[in-house]
């Protein structure tokens, strides 16, 4: 998911003179990259439908949709705020255009729609520095698949009535 996430948000944020990082998941310990970069968190997984089954000749496929919710936390830099960033990132997000580019990149992961922007009024770094910030929920439809090994089914036997 991050990964998928990250290819959008590399496209839908241009930037001239400084490079985007883009982080997938926060980690304790672990110092924060020179600005601009977006931190990308998944809060929140609800299943939204039962589970439907598929089969292959090997095994069965479980798979639900579920609502993935990513927090995405944008961090701005001299060259770029962060408030244009995120903007920028939901302006594109709430397009058909994710559809678009979303559908390139998988068969499994689709775009929804976001909250509006949250600016931050008040956030310090590490070193004690005021940092430009805001945030953004971000809302998928994931598709997950879970196999199962159907080795043990030598054949398939079916009852036929005829119908009169």
């Amino acid at each position: 998911m991050y990964d998928l996430v990250g290819r959008f948000i590399e496209k839908a944020i241009p930037i001239k003179g400084a490079e985007l990082t883009i982080i997938k998941g926060i980690n304790n310990r672990v110092s924060s990259p020179k600005s601009p970069y977006v931190i990308l968190q998944v809060v929140d997984e609800n299943q939204i439908s039962t589970t439907e089954t598929r089969y292959t000749d090997k095994h069965k496929i479980l798979w639900a949709r579920s609502e993935v919710t990513i927090e995405m936390r944008f961090v701005g830099a001299k060259n770029i705020a962060a408030l244009q960033m995120a903007k920028a990132f939901t302006i594109r997000f709430n397009d058909a255009w994710a559809s678009e580019q979303f559908e390139k990149y998988s068969d499994i992961f689709f775009p929804l729609y976001s909250d509006d922007v949250k600016i931050e009024r008040v956030s310090i770094n590490a070193e004690d520095q005021y940092e430009d910030t805001c945030s953004v929920a971000v809302y998928f439809e994931y598709h997950p698949e879970f196999g199962i090994c159907e080795e043990s089914a030598k054949e398939v036997v079916m009852s036929v009535l005829n119908a009169d």
